[in-house]
């Protein structure tokens, strides 16, 4: 039986690495994006400035001014980019692009996974899902935590055919790995809604139960009750 003590160190130490991750991982991406930028971009801003009739690179300008101004230019080319990829033309440009990029070994796997894990988090301005919601499953007692991919309602047959029932669309992560899982058109009778947004969901099922609420059970409402 392990000592309480450890039991809450445990507990504590894991719950502030995941707290403490999300940040470090966007500092090392930032940080990764502009030591980016200072090696591919700089030395063109460089040779820019120079033409412009400045003879030597030296203090402040140097090692801050030219650094920033490559940064800026290569956020205003990602937001150019993102501006083009809104119109037709850009979507068609995108689509053609994805589908070189899926055909290549290797390259495919990790650009799909990538994609995918954006598309999840509700990457490019949309939401991919919309509601937080509970189904028992895999039996009776067992709740999953899943979400409501879209308010499209299907009437499908019951089991017995004595009618039909209004069913959504529901997608099933896996943990701690929310971009793979399958999709179950389940029953609106047979669900509930979980009261936190998507985030807290997915920070829910990402971590495997340890980062969330102390009590689910005052977040849980039938699905008619909205």
């Amino acid at each position: 039986m392990r000592h309480p003590l450890l039991t809450h160190l445990r507990g504590k130490l894991i719950r502030g690495l995941f707290l403490v991750l999300p940040l470090l991982i966007t500092v090392w991406l930032l940080g990764l994006l502009f030591d980016i930028v200072n090696r591919n971009v700089t030395p063109w801003v460089r040779r820019l400035v120079l033409r412009l009739g400045t003879d030597e690179l030296e203090g402040l300008l140097a090692r801050f001014g030219i650094p920033v101004m490559s940064l800026f230019l290569t956020v205003l080319l990602i937001y150019l980019i993102g501006l083009f990829a809104g119109n037709l033309g850009g979507r068609r440009l995108g689509r053609a692009f994805e589908s070189v990029i899926l055909r290549i070994p290797a390259v495919n796997w990790i650009y799909g996974s990538a994609r995918q894990l954006l598309d999840a988090f509700g990457g490019g301005g949309r939401r991919t899902f919309s509601k937080v919601v509970m189904l028992e499953y895999p039996r009776t007692g067992l709740w999953t935590v899943g979400f409501l991919t879209t308010d499209v309602e299907h009437r499908l047959p019951l089991p017995d055919s004595s009618g039909t029932a209004i069913s959504v669309p529901v997608f099933l992560p896996t943990t701690p790995n929310p971009t793979s899982g399958w999709m179950v058109l389940v029953p609106t009778r047979d669900l509930r809604v979980l009261d936190m947004t998507v985030e807290e969901g997915l920070k829910l099922v990402v971590s495997g139960g340890i980062v969330g609420p102390p009590d689910l059970g005052p977040l849980v409402r039938r699905w008619d009750a909205d």
